[in-house]
């Protein structure tokens, strides 16, 4: 492994641990004070408008500002929210705030990171190289989550807001060692011929696989409304979902291809399993969330090994421009119809619907194919 990789690694080990730590409980910490689940629906739809604007934004600009600056603007925002957390207040600007911050946190995180993953994947090898990825991330989600609920329940929000800084701080030291030579890529590619190229399947497939964080985002709060209202109950259910996905990544990641079959197979397993997790309230909770685990990692290898092995034939500034606006836009309208639902079981549905629409256009598109030649 090249001194280049080996950095990033340590970077997304220790930056995915600190996430995971605070960024489940987000929703139930605005539920539990009083906001409502509307507003707090409101605020999710704020933060992915937000982030949609300031893709658009920045990634137009980061041909002239560097990558890690950005990061350090992402941990300088997500250091802000954290204190923001700790002295929470029932306001509509409050939301507004808490949503920008969330937004440019994680948008100075995601689209940093996306850049050096494209950057530090090797050509020949994308699919060992993203696996070994994978299974680092998945070693940094898989405690932060039971972690930070027994901190929330049982020591304060306080200590947990420390913990999650300091990481988040050291985990960017070893980005800064990541030699990266000559950083972008130039070729006179235009994006409507790029948006072309890459064709409506894909970015439907891409788009639609982040529905799958706003489900994400809808559970804890089922759980927290329908289950048990503790942090604890989260966090435990969250243990046996990202063991599964590490289990999954480390003896499958390397098998899984892009296929066109195996990928209708794992959006199939994906909603099936989110049906059944919608209508649990049980012990069986425990099973359900592993075999959640299994499923949206396999769905998650499948769309990501496509993403990785079509970034390396564009600039990775725009390829990564185009990745990115099309996730926030499909977030943003899908939560925006949200806000006129108002129960949380019929929005998981709609994500779901959603989401399995992509076998149809997989399928058609394939046949079309097929026809055409």
């Amino acid at each position: 492994m090249n001194k280049n990789r080996k950095n990033f690694n340590i970077y997304v080990f220790l930056s995915t641990f600190a996430r995971n730590l605070i960024e489940l409980f987000i929703p139930i910490i605005l539920y539990k004070f009083g906001y409502s689940l509307k507003e707090v629906i409101f605020y999710y739809l704020l933060v992915n408008v937000f982030s949609l604007v300031i893709s658009t934004i920045c990634l137009k600009k980061l041909e002239k500002m560097n990558y890690k600056i950005f990061s350090f603007v992402g941990i300088l925002a997500f250091l802000i929210m954290q204190i923001l957390l700790n002295t929470i207040t029932y306001s509509v600007w409050y939301l507004v705030l808490l949503g920008f911050l969330f937004a440019l946190y994680r948008r100075g995180y995601w689209i940093s990171r996306r850049f050096y993953n494209l950057f530090v994947i090797s050509n020949k090898n994308v699919s060992m190289s993203y696996t070994i990825i994978c299974i680092i991330n998945q070693l940094g989600v898989v405690f932060a989550s039971y972690i930070g609920a027994l901190l929330l329940d049982f020591v304060s929000i306080t200590a947990l807001t420390v913990i999650s800084i300091t990481l988040f701080i050291i985990s960017i030291i070893p980005l800064y060692f990541i030699d990266v030579k000559n950083e972008y890529k130039k070729d006179n590619i235009k994006y409507k011929d790029m948006l072309k190229d890459i064709g409506f399947k894909r970015l439907y497939l891409f788009g639609t696989y982040e529905l799958l964080n706003v489900i994400k985002f809808l559970f804890p709060l089922y759980l927290t409304i329908y289950v048990k209202d503790t942090y604890q109950t989260v966090g435990f259910f969250s243990l046996f979902t990202n063991l599964a996905t590490l289990i999954f990544a480390y003896m499958y990641g390397k098998k899984i291809n892009n296929n066109r079959n195996f990928l209708n197979l794992s959006i199939l397993l994906v909603v099936i399993i989110y049906m059944v997790k919608a209508n649990t309230v049980s012990y069986l909770l425990i099973l359900v969330s592993f075999l959640e685990g299994l499923f949206t990692k396999m769905h998650e290898l499948s769309i990501n090994k496509n993403y990785y092995e079509l970034s390396k034939k564009y600039d990775f500034g725009k390829y990564n421009f185009v990745y990115e606006n099309t996730q926030n836009l499909t977030r943003s309208l899908v939560v925006l119809l949200l806000l006129f639902v108002g129960n949380i079981k019929v929005m998981i549905y709609i994500n779901l619907i959603f989401i399995l629409l992509g076998v149809f256009i997989n399928d058609m598109l394939e046949t079309k194919n097929k026809t055409v030649h």
